[in-house]
This record gives C-alpha cells, sequence and structure tokens, in this order.
C-alpha cells in the first residue's frame, strides 16, 4: 500500500472517530436535559415511594431511644405533613458529627446502610454548614445547652464548683462537660468526678445516690428526670459552660432542595401552632426556641 494510500486510510478513520464522537456528544448534550428532566426529585420520589427514611440515634433518650422519643415524634409528624409514613433508619453515633453525616444524608455506610431522606438532630451551626457542603442544614426546632442535676438534699444551691472536692459528680465521657470537669480549678476534682457510657447511665446514677449531680445536655437531664422534686437542674457556674449552646434542626443532601423547602414549611407550622412545644413536655422537656 502506498503512502498515500495509508494516510487516505489513516484519514478516513479519523472521520470516523469524529463522526462517532461528534454523534454521541450530540446524544448526550440533547440527552441530559431530558433525563434531568425525567429524574424526579427528592420530594416527588418520598410521595411517590409513600415513605420518609428518618435517621435518628439510637440510644439517645429522651430525643431517640427504643423506638419512641421526641425526634421520633418530630419526624412522624413532619412524615404526616407530607403525607407518608416515617421510616426510621437507627444508626449509632460516630467518632465526629462529620462520620455521621457522610453516613446517614449524603453517602451511606460502608456497611450497606444508608443514607436516609432526612436526618433528625442536626447540629445548625455555621461551622459545620461550611464544613460539609454535600449537606444542607435547616429548619432549627430546639435549642440545647449544658446543665446540671442535682440532689436537693445533698447540693441545697450550686453557686461554685467547690462542693464536689468531696461529693461525687457524673458526666457522661468525651464530652465538653467532662473535659471541662476535669480541667477546672487546676483538676481540683478529678478524684471525685464519676464517668459514664451515656447522660442516661449518669442519670441513673444520680437517682441511685451514686452520685450527687450530674453535668449532661438539658434536653437529658430533664427527659430522665421528667420533674422528680429530688433534683433541681441549673445552668453550670462555668462562664464556658453557660456560653455554650447551639440549635438543633434538620439535615439533607445539599441538591434536596425541594424537600428541604416542604420540611422547612412543616418545622414553622409545627412550632406556630404548638406542636413541637407538645411534643417535647410529653417528654419531659421544656421546649427552648432555637
Amino acid at each position: 500500500m502506498t503512502r498515500r494510500a495509508v494516510f487516505a486510510l489513516r484519514s478516513f478513520r479519523a472521520g470516523v472517530r469524529a463522526v462517532v464522537v461528534l454523534g454521541v456528544f450530540c446524544l448526550s448534550f440533547f440527552a441530559a436535559p431530558f433525563a434531568a428532566a425525567q429524574d424526579p426529585s427528592a420530594l416527588t420520589k418520598i410521595r411517590q415511594s409513600g415513605v420518609l427514611k428518618v435517621a435518628l440515634y439510637r440510644n439517645f433518650a429522651p430525643f431517640s431511644n427504643d423506638g419512641k422519643g421526641i425526634d421520633v415524634d418530630i419526624a412522624e409528624a413532619l412524615a404526616g405533613k407530607l403525607g407518608v409514613k416515617m421510616s426510621p433508619l437507627w444508626f449509632d453515633a460516630d467518632e465526629n458529627m462529620e462520620d455521621d453525616l457522610r453516613n446517614m444524608v449524603w453517602k451511606g455506610h460502608y456497611l450497606g446502610y444508608g443514607p436516609a431522606d432526612v436526618m433528625m438532630h442536626a447540629p445548625v451551626d455555621r461551622e459545620y454548614m461550611n464544613k460539609v457542603e454535600q449537606v444542607k442544614f435547616f429548619a432549627p426546632y430546639h435549642r440545647e445547652r449544658y446543665a446540671v442535676a442535682r440532689q436537693l438534699d445533698k447540693l441545697p444551691a450550686l453557686d461554685s464548683f467547690e462542693a464536689f472536692e468531696k461529693l461525687n459528680f457524673g458526666v457522661e465521657g468525651d464530652t465538653l462537660a467532662a473535659t471541662v470537669m476535669l480541667s477546672a480549678d487546676s483538676g481540683r476534682y478529678r478524684n471525685t468526678i464519676k464517668t459514664f457510657r451515656t447522660a442516661a447511665e449518669a442519670v441513673a446514677a444520680l437517682k441511685a445516690g451514686e452520685v450527687a449531680a450530674v453535668m449532661a445536655q438539658q434536653g437529658e437531664l430533664e427527659g430522665g428526670l421528667k420533674g422528680d422534686a429530688r433534683f433541681a437542674i441549673d445552668l453550670p457556674p462555668h462562664p464556658v459552660l453557660q456560653k455554650r449552646q447551639w440549635a438543633l434542626g434538620l439535615a439533607v443532601k445539599a441538591k434536596s432542595e425541594d424537600l428541604a423547602q416542604a420540611l422547612q414549611a412543616a418545622i414553622n407550622e409545627m412550632m406556630a401552632d404548638g406542636t413541637l412545644k407538645n411534643i417535647m413536655r410529653r417528654h419531659g422537656v421544656e421546649h427552648r426556641q432555637p
């Protein structure tokens, strides 16, 4: 075959490839908008399936534990507002919030479950909003903070931490409360601090008289004690802990804008008509506006 023939054959093949590539490009160009138009939105998919999948923390009384709790009731109400059923997706807290959001909101767990359509009890916090761009945080429905529950007969007042040089004091391990108490006043209270796996276990120890006081999130203390007259709940006598408050809300995939709008509207209605306050009251928790 002559050089010209070889060149002509190569030119022909190149031309065929160009036509094929152009054809594929054109098909992709015109097919993409069509596919996007045919792809139902997050909200549409939920309504078509009749189910709202909700990520809920396990062992987190009074918000979500043993199939019930504040967040469970709110999730049921949200599903009702959308005209669908609520399907809980229970999970254990991972090492940090970013892991929880990855596993339950935008990607799914490597073991094969998740993600959910929406996650309850997500921090509506600017730091997380900037850190996790795959997630949309919105609809704050409660404000949480640290507090101290104490036995009134052993500790009639709480003006400082000095009493805990002699009285046992309970905290949940690996929390800000535990960190502060271990270092407060140059570590004066380290010998009387007892750490527990959960706040619920610490509250149980308080009821049993094993500790004179417990520091934890106020909602967990209120739900655990449910107005028991033997105990009082106060803000901790520490400036760092008094200032540390945060809003709890919902989290969805960043692209699920229509779902976020529908859930935001539902939360607004539940705040306005007292539904949220009533749900929390049933579980012994005072509703605090975020």
